[in-house]
């Protein structure tokens, strides 16, 4: 049984909550028998397996704050949403302090203040590991190797966090592959298999997939992907990743057939941009170089909200390439140099042999003429 986070609309108004179901499917079937209209999960079948701690908040204010995180991240956003939550408090605080004060009992009044200023106190130590956390998905998507690795390892010794602990595992074996020892990567990998076969068949494998892109393995990778799939009885999010593998690496007839197969309806909400980004990858690859660089630049507009996240600049980065490579065909380079200018930090270090080679000279042709 998942837990599939969702934002709907109920009687013209915007709702968030927390759906139990077995699948997306299954969880979208159910809110709509609830007479919610516009339902859009949050979550997909994976992280949806994995066990989720509220930390107390109600289903709602939950689903509400991790939508408000997706695209924010940083300590302004964060003081942003203590304030909003807390701020009742810290007035009531304020004022019941203030007349303790003036009837003659400061020590009181400083003794309330302590209420929320502990709760505040409380969610900045918190903050830390978020902020940690978001530092290590920086330095994976900019190639900073060791310092990725310490960030980890700090990580790791702090959070108890089964699903965070199980992510953590998961980016070590990547960094252990990325630089060249795939096999210690999945032995480092092995021990959570039980786990991942309790919470969601074909977990493993595609985690496996995650280390073998990282070694850039993609017969294997396509491999793990495949027995991901089935494994998933189709799952709408692990077929869109094969796709998108597929397109890439594999068959591009094979990817168009598997998009098919795609209900976007029960994607989550920030698996919409992936679905333009597979058609302009196959569009490329057959070189139909215009109908590639619409679906590209519809792809880059729907991803772009959350570019203030780590976790998808290396998404963004390769999209962004490939949407150059598109513009470059089309004849359009300086559009193309501006595009791989603002991505190649990322795009230089997660970037396929074929498209670097290709945008290499244009973001060269970009920095000269600057």
């Amino acid at each position: 049984m998942g837990r599939f986070l969702y934002r709907a609309e109920a009687d013209g108004k915007p709702v968030s909550g927390i759906q139990d179901a077995d699948s997306a499917a299954e969880a979208v079937a159910l809110l709509k028998e609830q007479g919610l209209q516009a339902v859009r999960l949050q979550s997909d079948a994976m992280s949806a397996a994995m066990p989720l701690d509220t930390g107390g908040l109600a289903d709602r204010d939950y689903a509400e704050l991790r939508h408000y995180f997706q695209a924010r991240h940083g300590l302004r956003p964060f003081l942003l949403m203590l304030f909003r939550q807390t701020w009742l408090f810290w007035l009531l605080a304020v004022s019941g302090a203030a007349w303790l004060w003036s009837a003659g009992h400061p020590l009181w009044g400083a003794l309330l203040l302590l209420l929320p200023l502990a709760l505040t106190l409380v969610a900045l130590w918190k903050y830390r590991d978020a902020r940690d956390f978001d530092a290590l998905l920086s330095a994976i998507a900019m190639g900073h190797w060791k310092q990725a690795a310490s960030l980890g390892e700090r990580l790791s010794r702090r959070i108890r966090d089964e699903s965070v602990a199980m992510e953590l595992t998961v980016q070590r074996a990547c960094l252990q592959a990325k630089i060249g020892d795939t096999d210690e990567a999945l032995a480092t990998l092995a021990p959570w298999q039980p786990v991942m076969d309790m919470l969601m068949p074909g977990m493993y494998a595609a985690q496996q997939a995650r280390v073998y892109l990282a070694a850039r393995e993609h017969e294997a990778q396509l491999c793990c992907h495949r027995e991901a799939v089935a494994a998933s009885q189709q799952d709408p999010s692990q077929t869109l990743d094969y796709a998108l593998m597929e397109a890439r690496y594999g068959s591009a007839a094979r990817a168009h057939c598997l998009l098919l197969e795609v209900d976007r309806a029960l994607l989550p909400e920030y698996g919409d941009a992936f679905v333009p980004w597979v058609e302009g990858i196959v569009a490329l690859r057959q070189g139909r170089n215009e109908a590639a660089a619409l679906c590209l630049q519809q792809a880059l507009d729907q991803l772009q909200p959350l570019a203030g996240n780590p976790a998808v600049w290396c998404s963004l980065a390769m999209m962004g390439g490939d949407y150059a490579w598109a513009l470059l065909r089309n004849g359009h380079k300086p559009q193309a140099a501006a595009i791989v200018a603002a991505v190649w930090p990322v795009l230089a270090v997660h970037g396929d042999r074929d498209q670097l080679a290709a945008l290499s000279k244009v973001y060269s042709w970009k920095s000269d003429a600057c």
